[in-house]
């Protein structure tokens, strides 16, 4: 059972404690690795999993209910316009129905800085942006906090199909979310040295992360499929082995 984890800190706490194979890959790169059956769940920007029609299990996800940090819009010195990160579909796609800016993209946020008058940074990078005092305009999170007023999902999980050993390893990584949130100094400590920022930002920041999803998880996230213009979603029954699509 091979399982795709997005590269990035917001990761941490599914898989710190599970006991899994474990496939990581960027944003752009772990929706293909479903798609491609290189492994058989995991996360992908809910952008991708709309356009590709990968099934959803509605258990985890990676979502924010306001700010969010890891997700913003930051002010640039350059006269090239706005730009984003080429990893971003969900925050790009947000913002522009919100605020209807268009991007052009670049692979290096920092640059951007230096090139773009607008940066739209997500990830590892926003953090490191923010650590330091980069100014933002908008955060993400936020943004659609205050438009909408339901969780911004950034990442959902997704299966090919529903088995046995998708079960086990939901729970691993259910397990792994209850573990941090009994004791999340390891995870904190271990990102605040892996990027170099300080342990107030990485703790705010996880403090802001949600992972487990609730009882009306299914109803936000199709509605956020709407606002953004993407393909219905698809959903597999998660509670019970052998079910098919909802």
């Amino acid at each position: 059972m091979r399982v795709v984890r997005i590269k990035y800190a917001h990761s941490e706490p599914l898989f710190w404690r599970a006991r899994l194979e474990v496939v990581e890959g960027g944003n752009l790169e772990a929706a293909r690795l479903i798609a491609d059956c290189a492994a058989d769940l995991g996360f992908v920007p809910i952008t991708l999993a709309a356009e590709l029609g990968l099934p959803i299990v509605p258990r985890l996800a990676i979502y924010a209910v306001g700010p969010i940090i890891s997700a913003r819009l930051f002010e640039g010195k350059g006269e090239k316009g706005p730009c984003a990160v080429s990893e971003t579909t969900v925050s790009a796609r947000v913002v522009s129905r919100l605020m209807g800016i268009s991007f052009r993209r670049v692979e290096d946020p920092w640059r951007g800085l230096e090139e773009c008058s607008q940066v739209l940074a997500v990830g590892d990078d926003a953090l490191k942006m923010a650590d330091v005092g980069v100014r933002h305009i908008v955060d993400v999170g936020e943004l659609w906090w205050e438009r909408v007023g339901t969780p911004l999902f950034f990442a959902v999980l997704v299966a090919r199909r529903w088995s046995r050993d998708v079960e086990a390893a939901v729970e691993e990584m259910e397990n792994s979310v209850a573990m941090f949130y009994e004791n999340p100094v390891p995870v904190v400590e271990a990102v605040s040295r892996r990027l170099g920022v300080s342990k107030s930002l990485v703790e705010e920041y996880f403090r802001r992360s949600r992972y487990l999803v609730g009882p009306d998880g299914v109803e936000h996230m199709r509605r956020e499929a709407e606002i953004l213009g993407l393909p219905p979603l698809r959903f597999l029954e998660a509670h019970s082995p052998d079910k098919g699509l909802l």
